[in-house]
């Protein structure tokens, strides 16, 4: 007769199995999800609120859930949310049509939702929704309301409410948070322009007092959206092509601050951007003869001239060894003077990390978007045509029944 079988292996203890399962990395969401699909017992691990709060703290770091974008349809007051990993199956790809997305930070996306008004004044909705619960805020509107330059020219951020050196934001995520709204508008002659600024509390559901700076001669801020960068306590927003807007929450003090000389590459705008050790840079694109390159440069607080921070020159990052063969155009043209749109472009970053957005867009030359992580050299697509991308982080566990690591509300829509 034939041996008895073995008998089955003992099972490994629930201390075992969450030992294991907190070291499954948060940037690959479908291994967490099959885990959560296996048996109940290791659903019911992954769900355990316990567990989810180790996972986070043992991570620090929110993993890349999806990609915000203005729809092709109707820009741009049309946007979509795409999941970053389809195979997680939470949060599913959205069409988000009459919205314009601003900007993505601590769990959270903002938008402004245009409604009827009259000359140049101000008139829109502005709108806080969390991707993993659905759940919709909009804010009370700005009271008088603002009077801004034809066009576009105002921006927001978003961000929690707990002071820069006292959290993490490893569980602020659904907490309170905080918005600041800056927009520019001229004054006295042509030439001289006014920005102002004005924060919401979540806490108190008011905004704050208007605050103001003067630039003459300086451009205003942007018409085209154009996320925020946060660098401790204090926002930057993009002025034009050489200038940026710096916005110190704590001191409420804003000033215009002069960005790095230009390359040889004058036709794209500066990329704001948080460097790893906590400090302002920017990067930017040079063309020689040879080659395309990412310029790296960082803001020195310490060395001042004419009463503004100087940058440092930092290395350069070669496209070519970055994106995959056939990605940039051919003629290699880092400007096409007949669509007067530059053939390469920074279209986003997620802030504090290595991931950039380049975009490729060019005459007789097919329109991508590459997801970079220049310090790896790693690259893949993320969308066949050049749009802005605001990548939306968050502490995610992707499980059957409850998909965030953030305790929501669930699907209700309120009114702050």
């Amino acid at each position: 007769m034939p041996p008895p079988p073995p008998p089955p292996p003992p099972e490994l203890a629930d201390d075992l199995l969450r030992q294991v399962f907190l070291r499954l990395q948060p940037d690959d969401p479908a291994c967490l999800l099959h885990v959560s699909l296996a048996c109940k017992r290791w659903h019911r691990i992954l769900t355990d609120p316990a567990f989810r709060r180790r996972h986070r703290e043992l991570h620090r770091m929110p993993s890349l859930v999806g990609f915000l974008r203005i729809a092709e349809e109707d820009p741009p007051y049309a946007s979509c949310f795409v999941p970053n990993n389809p195979a997680s199956g939470c949060p599913a790809a959205r069409d988000l049509p009459g919205r314009l997305v601003l900007d993505c930070r601590h769990g959270r996306v903002l938008f402004v939702a245009p409604s009827p008004s009259l000359g140049t004044q101000l008139n829109y909705d502005i709108i806080m929704w969390d991707p993993l619960t659905n759940e919709e805020r909009c804010l009370p509107r700005l009271s008088p309301s603002p009077t801004v330059i034809c066009g576009r020219h105002f921006n927001a951020a978003v961000l929690c409410s707990a002071p820069a050196e006292g959290c993490d934001h490893s569980k602020c995520h659904g907490g309170p948070f905080r918005v600041a709204f800056v927009w520019s508008r001229t004054f006295g002659d042509l030439h001289s322009f006014l920005t102002s600024a004005r924060v919401y509390s979540s806490e108190t559901g008011n905004w704050s007092e208007p605050i103001s700076v003067e630039h003459p001669n300086v451009f205003v801020l942007d018409r085209m959206p154009c996320t925020s960068t946060l660098v401790g306590d204090t926002l930057y927003f993009r002025f034009g092509f050489v200038h940026a807007l710096e916005y110190q929450l704590g001191a409420q003090c804003l000033s215009v601050i002069l960005g790095p000389p230009q390359s040889v590459f004058q036709s794209c705008a500066i990329s704001l951007v948080s460097m790893e050790d906590g400090g302002l840079g920017c990067m930017d694109v040079e063309e020689d003869e040879s080659s395309l390159r990412l310029r790296l440069w960082s803001r020195d607080a310490a060395s001042r001239c004419d009463g503004d921070a100087g940058w440092t020159r930092g290395r350069a990052i070669e496209l070519e060894k970055l994106l995959p063969d056939g990605a940039l155009p051919s003629p290699r043209l880092a400007y096409d003077l007949r669509s007067r749109v530059p053939s390469i472009q920074l279209l986003g970053f997620v802030e504090g990390t290595d991931v950039i957005f380049v975009g490729t867009q060019a005459l007789n030359h097919p329109h991508a978007v590459y997801m970079v992580q220049f310090n790896s050299g790693r690259a893949r697509k993320v969308f066949d045509q050049c749009t802005l991308v605001i990548p939306y982080t968050s502490f995610f566990i992707p499980v059957t029944g409850a998909s965030s690591i953030t305790e929501g509300p669930g699907d209700d829509v309120s009114r702050a």
